[in-house]
């Protein structure tokens, strides 16, 4: 008897907490999001925000975060099973008066979207080079931050035209936009041109729109020695790395794979129009032919939803992204980005131009028929030396896209001390 009742009392209590298993479970997918193309989905709205809506939808064992933006959704239906006691329906309206003063302090209820400049647009006609870790900083971008914070901005959009880079600042970039831009604004990536480390560094970014004539990859490494395709354990890693900055972005990773080494490509449509990406040629449509390496262009982008819209300039892209009403902001963040795209781009044609002279000089005393010519040389060649320091704390990358080892200047150095001893 006390068996059986201790049995009883088990299955009890293994029914009750299945019960509040399936009743956690049925709250954390409750909500229902109704859009305008007819479908409903059953799920839970994740994160929201001016003119989006982040809902997360489970098939199975399978869950998945898609975004929507105002434009697509008709209605939502939110499970909120808290009681509508006088006591919360209190703390419901204060809550609305303090929603209310913020607004108040952003002066509109529009969308506040600020633009920055990954790479010189095109209307700057080549005044800038455009390249990933010599022009394009980091730092500057991480340096807006608190200035975008400052001016309440809601959307992040980086517009991105560069011809690529130092794949070593990529995973800076991803790990960036991953912790300090995605959980304060809505980060998209705007592309007119994004080849190599610029259409690697930015890929944690779920919501793209394309340029009309905008182009993304080819993503293949080189070494900056002898420019030839990275191979080995150096290919894998890079591999490895945009595996998990597909998973960030939410992108199927054979897209970045193909865009990386010769990896066929190719998609199917399913009746509902979900694109299933492949990595063979047996798809319906085959984007990318085996032996060569992937570019995706802004038509084909939209057509099998790698992004969600085309762009000629911002009132289209506010549009494409569902915003209704928009304010220009930020310019504080932008003047600094741009500013830092110049002084790089002058900082490093300051550079060449200091190794040239350094060169002749170094050159010019080596041969010198007497000590005080070469005495005068050397003391060219000191003066060019300190600058070409002083400039490369600025941005020791620098040294990498001329070929400096990493012991040149204490070679030089020791050099310039020889040569004062020569007789």
């Amino acid at each position: 008897m006390f068996r059986t009742s201790k049995i009883i009392k088990s299955l009890a209590l293994a029914l009750l907490v299945a019960g509040a298993s399936l009743l956690a479970v049925g709250s954390a997918y409750a909500d229902k999001l109704h859009l305008k193309d007819g479908r409903v989905l059953e799920g839970k709205v994740v994160r929201e925000g001016k003119g989006f809506i982040y809902f997360k939808v489970k098939v199975g064992t399978v869950e998945s975060e898609q975004l929507f933006t105002d434009a697509q959704v008709s209605k939502i239906e939110r499970d909120d099973p808290t009681p509508k006691t006088d006591e919360n329906m209190k703390q419901d309206e204060d809550a609305k008066k303090s929603d209310a003063k913020k607004d108040d302090n952003k002066h509109t209820g529009a969308t506040r979207v600020c633009i920055l400049d990954f790479g010189p647009p095109s209307d700057w006609q080549g005044s800038v080079e455009n390249m990933v870790g010599r022009e394009i900083s980091v730092t500057a971008f991480k340096k807006v931050v608190p200035l975008l914070e400052k001016a309440k901005v809601d959307v992040v959009v980086i517009r991105v035209n560069s011809g690529g880079g130092l794949s070593l600042e990529m995973p800076k970039f991803q790990d960036l936009f991953e912790s300090d831009y995605k959980p304060k604004f809505r980060t998209v990536a705007w592309i007119e041109s994004a080849i190599s480390a610029a259409a690697m560094s930015p890929w944690t970014i779920e919501e793209y729109y394309f340029f009309p004539q905008g182009s993304m990859g080819a993503c293949t490494e080189f070494n900056m020695g002898n420019l030839k395709a990275s191979t080995g354990i150096q290919l894998e890693q890079v591999l490895l790395r945009m595996e998990k900055a597909s998973a960030w972005g939410k992108k199927d990773p054979r897209i970045m794979r193909s865009m990386q080494i010769q990896e066929p490509l190719s998609v199917d449509v399913d009746e509902n129009g979900e694109v299933h990406w492949r990595q063979d040629e047996l798809g319906q449509v085959v984007l990318n032919p085996k032996g060569q390496v992937f570019t995706i262009n802004a038509n084909d982008a939209v057509k099998y939803k790698f992004a969600k819209g085309i762009a000629a300039n911002k009132e289209e892209l506010a549009k494409a992204m569902g915003l209704q009403e928009v304010e220009w902001v930020g310019q504080d963040a932008i003047a600094q980005i741009d500013q830092s795209l110049r002084d790089n781009d002058a900082a490093y044609r300051r550079f060449n131009e200091l190794r040239t002279k350094y060169d002749l000089a170094i050159g010019t005393a080596e041969s010198a028929p007497d000590k005080e010519r070469r005495g005068i040389q050397l003391g060219i060649a000191k003066r060019l030396l300190a600058e070409l320091k002083q400039k490369l704390a600025l941005n020791p990358n620098f040294k990498l896209f001329v070929g400096l080892p990493e012991e040149w200047f204490h070679d030089q150095e020791e050099l310039i001390k020889r040569l004062a001893l020569k007789p």
